[in-house]
């Protein structure tokens, strides 16, 4: 008997609309397993605004995974500022997550980070294994503590296997700088594809820990010494 699929759930209350989003994962891989938009949108297009560090060929993928999973998302947020108020619900297998109050910029940013990195990006897909623990409406700190827990627990079955592990985390830092890449040429799609900012924003709100993490590994984790009573 096949693993069933492993599904999060977002559902957004906003001005007496309630807007629900399903992600299906493959258990495996938690890849979107979800069918692309027939017809993509213009701005899907792999050409159109290209990350500069995409590997891609339009040949082989006309079309940005992470475009294609955030079609559906991008145009039920298009008209909506980034600051205007919702109530969020977030559905994982094992428990469920609410926010009664909080900005659009703030749960949709977590909505993103999910599509995003199970959607196929070559670039975004190494921080994929984190969405097996999701956390919405997480702050900074806790983005951080997850990202290094995560990274060192792979690199320890690296080890378990006989490879070399990368304990000096160097490898984390270089995925999240090339997230940020990815981030900062993605805003121009969103830019592109809604009038209004709720997109944009949120997408900049996810870039921000991006960009954070690489700062705090340079400064030797001072920020999280304190759990350890360094």
């Amino acid at each position: 008997m096949s693993e069933p699929s492993f599904i999060i759930r977002y559902e957004f209350s906003h001005a007496e609309k309630t807007s629900t989003f399903t992600i299906t994962l493959d258990p495996k891989t938690l890849q979107n397993t979800s069918p692309a938009p027939v017809p993509p949108p213009a701005w899907a297009k792999l050409s159109f605004q290209k990350c500069p560090n995409c590997p891609l060929r339009e040949e082989d993928s006309p079309h940005c995974p992470a475009a294609l999973g955030l079609t559906d998302v991008v145009a039920q947020f298009a008209d909506i500022f980034s600051y205007e108020r919702v109530s969020a619900r977030v559905t994982v297998p094992e428990r469920v997550y609410e926010q009664v109050d909080v900005s659009v910029q703030e749960a949709l940013s977590s909505l993103l980070g999910v599509y995003m990195v199970t959607s196929g990006c070559p670039v975004l897909s190494k921080l994929r294994p984190m969405v097996r623990f999701h956390l919405p409406f997480q702050t900074e700190l806790e983005t951080i503590t997850r990202a290094t827990s995560m990274y060192l627990l792979g690199q320890y079955l690296v080890a378990q296997d006989g490879g070399t592990p990368d304990w000096s985390l160097a490898g984390l830092s270089s995925n999240y700088e090339a997230t940020s890449v990815v981030n900062r040429a993605f805003a121009a799609r969103l830019r592109a594809a809604a009038p209004k900012d709720a997109n944009v924003n949120a997408l900049i709100r996810l870039d921000s820990v991006a960009r954070s993490v690489p700062d705090l590994i340079d400064s030797q984790m001072d920020e999280l010494r304190f759990l350890f009573g360094k």
